[in-house]
This record gives structure tokens, C-alpha cells and sequence, in this order.
């Protein structure tokens, strides 16, 4: 059985009535998982082509204070340790959070890792396998390289309409449109949509290694998980489940799950659904999940989530995304789930009569 330091929040300075609350949230937080999701850790803005940026989850700088953070006040735990939990073979400390990483970027073992390793933090990694190793660039980020390396000022983009290109900042918000557009069309047409697009741009071919420098290759994933870092299934090509027939969406759950496994000699713990949110997977591709045999599975709906509630949800095990906006006060009101609780008033409302007049 493991062996957990347990952290427990700082204590109160004062045992008068008025600190009964702050007891009773620490006390409600001891019994919750808080399951993190990362994308980059690294500055978008150094030099030369850096992908997408809203891919970015924090800075170096930033990311040093959050796993302090969650090192001072959590008890961060493994992928391991929870499926071991559910098997009831260990028992999981006050406090539990997961730090995770979707997609398979190369600065996860350049940067992030080496952070966490140095604090003593588990890390888990999901991959698309597809672009590992593969030189293949996610649709983001090759929409980004096009916005960037574009002569034009302005141009009639596919999907968005004609668009001004004159600043940094107009290219960014391009992008983002762009993408935002084409992700939720048919993942079918992907590499016609792409070619669209740098046609309309006027951007030839990307270099030899432009995108291939930018994600993990299967020796670097064999490397980390030498080190001690879990792996995760995140489908092969990253399509958004709902918009794939069940026949595709099966085969890009089961064939990344086997390129794992044959990669790395033994079944991965975990899947993680691409996009996440509540409209990008459903009931058929939890089943899909479990009966591929992963003992859980995790969205990107809002936590952090009840311990009691995870047996209920482990196909689709909430996380809380953490982007490059979020300063350490937001960081901190994410992890004590203002985001679920902003996530349910927005889906609340719309469903709310109009107050007649």
C-alpha cells in the first residue's frame, strides 16, 4: 500500500464561531477529487511559430506557482492510485487532485514535467497517436501556422468570410474563429478543409519538422514513462465523438488504446474524451470505453467532483481546464468549483421562463 504525505489546508488562527465555515469547506474539499487538465505549459509568444495559442495553459512562471500551490494544499495522487481506490486496494488521502495534460506536447517533457518532477507531482499525459511522432499537425495548430505565415492583409477565408489580417492581434482572433468553425463540422473533409484554407491564405507547405517539433515522439513517451509519467488514451485523430458515426468513433477509442498498449507493454488506465464538454460525447461512447476495458474515463466538464459521486461517473470523471488566463486568484476559485457552479447556472438559465412584463 502507498504512502501518502497528507497536507491538510493551513490551520485557522481563530476557533470562533465565525471560522465555522472556512472548517466546513476545507472539510468538504478533503472529500473531493479535483482532477486538473493541461494542454502547454510555455510562453505563445517567444519566437518563431509556436502552434495555436489557446493551447496554452500557463507560462513556466505561471505553472511553477500552481504546483507549489497544489503541493502546499492538496495531495496530488497518480492515475494509479485512484483506479487502485476504486478496487478498494488503497485508500486516497484528504484533499486528492490529479494533474493532467491532453494531446501530447513536446514542452509537457521539456517544461511541465521536469517542474513536477522536481516537486515530487504524478503526472498523467493523453494522447492523440496519431500525431505522435508523426510530423502531422492538429488542425489548430496548422490553422495557426497559416494565419501567421499569411502575406495577405485580408482574405475571403472558407468558413469565416472575408477577414481583415493587418495585425497580430486580427490573425490571432482568425484563428480562433476559424477553428472554432471548422471543429464543430463532420470530421470527414478535415485535410480538404486545411488545404482550403492555405489556399485561400496563399501559404504554401510548412517546412520539413515544422509541426513535427511540436509534439512528443514515441521514444520521448517511452523516456517519460521510464520516469514515472502515466499515459492515456485521447483517440487517434482527435475527432469530436458526437460528430463521428459510432462505428468511427469505436475505432478511434479502441486503435489509440491499442497503439498505447503496444507501446508501451501494458493497457493504458484511462481515456479522455476529445473536447470534453457535455455535447462531445455521449452515452454510446462511455460504453465504448468501458467495455474497451478502461476502469475510467474523464470529460472536461467542470469539478471537482464528490468522492462518493466517482463510482457513479467513471466514464466521465470531471476535470477543470486550466488556460492561460487564469491568474492564481482564479486558479484557486477554479479548484474550490466556481467553474462547475458557473457551468450550472449557465445551463440553468436558458431553461428558465421569460418573467412576463
Amino acid at each position: 500500500m502507498s504512502t501518502f504525505t497528507v497536507r491538510h489546508a493551513p490551520s485557522l488562527k481563530s476557533q470562533h464561531k465565525k471560522d465555522i465555515p472556512a472548517g466546513w469547506l476545507r472539510s468538504i474539499r478533503e472529500a473531493q477529487l479535483t482532477v486538473l487538465c493541461y494542454h502547454r505549459v510555455e510562453h505563445p509568444d517567444d519566437n518563431g511559430f509556436q502552434g495555436f495559442k489557446p493551447t496554452y495553459s500557463a507560462t513556466r512562471e505561471a505553472f511553477v506557482r500552481q504546483m507549489d500551490y497544489l503541493k502546499a494544499h492538496y495531495n496530488p495522487i497518480s492515475l494509479r492510485d485512484l483506479v487502485a481506490w476504486l478496487d478498494e486496494d488503497r485508500q486516497l488521502p484528504p484533499c486528492p487532485v490529479l494533474i493532467t495534460f491532453d494531446d501530447g506536447y513536446r514542452d509537457n517533457a521539456e517544461v511541465a514535467w521536469p517542474i513536477m518532477r522536481d516537486r515530487g507531482l504524478p503526472a498523467a499525459i493523453f494522447l492523440a497517436t496519431e500525431y505522435i511522432g508523426a510530423g502531422r499537425p492538429f488542425i489548430w495548430d496548422f490553422a495557426a501556422y497559416c494565419f501567421q505565415q499569411t502575406p495577405r492583409y485580408s482574405a475571403a477565408v472558407p468558413l469565416i468570410g472575408w477577414t481583415s489580417l493587418g495585425t497580430e492581434g486580427e490573425r490571432d482572433s482568425a484563428t480562433v474563429a476559424w477553428v472554432e468553425k471548422r471543429k464543430r463540422l463532420p470530421a470527414a473533409g478535415r485535410d480538404q478543409a486545411m488545404s482550403e484554407l492555405a489556399a485561400a491564405l496563399d501559404v504554401p507547405p510548412a517546412p520539413q519538422d515544422t509541426f513535427r517539433r511540436l509534439y512528443l515522439d514515441w521514444s520521448d513517451v517511452q523516456v517519460l514513462a521510464r520516469q514515472g509519467v502515466e499515459f492515456g488514451a485521447h483517440t487517434c485523430s482527435h475527432p469530436i465523438l458526437t460528430q463521428v458515426s459510432p462505428t468511427e468513433a469505436d475505432e478511434e477509442i479502441i486503435h489509440s488504446i491499442n497503439e498505447l498498449t503496444s507501446r508501451l507493454g501494458a493497457a493504458p488506465l484511462a481515456f479522455a474524451y476529445p473536447n470534453g464538454s457535455a455535447r462531445d460525447y455521449s452515452h454510446v461512447h462511455e460504453a465504448i470505453v468501458r467495455q474497451s476495458g478502461m476502469p475510467v474515463a474523464f470529460s472536461l466538464e467542470p469539478g471537482p467532483i464528490a468522492l462518493p459521486m466517482i463510482r457513479n461517473r467513471l466514464m466521465s470523471i470531471p476535470r477543470i481546464y486550466i488556460g492561460r488566463n487564469d491568474n492564481m486568484l482564479r486558479f484557486i476559485a477554479k479548484l474550490n468549483g466556481v467553474a462547475r457552479f458557473s457551468h450550472l447556472v449557465r445551463s440553468y438559465l436558458p431553461l428558465r421562463k421569460p418573467v412576463s412584463a
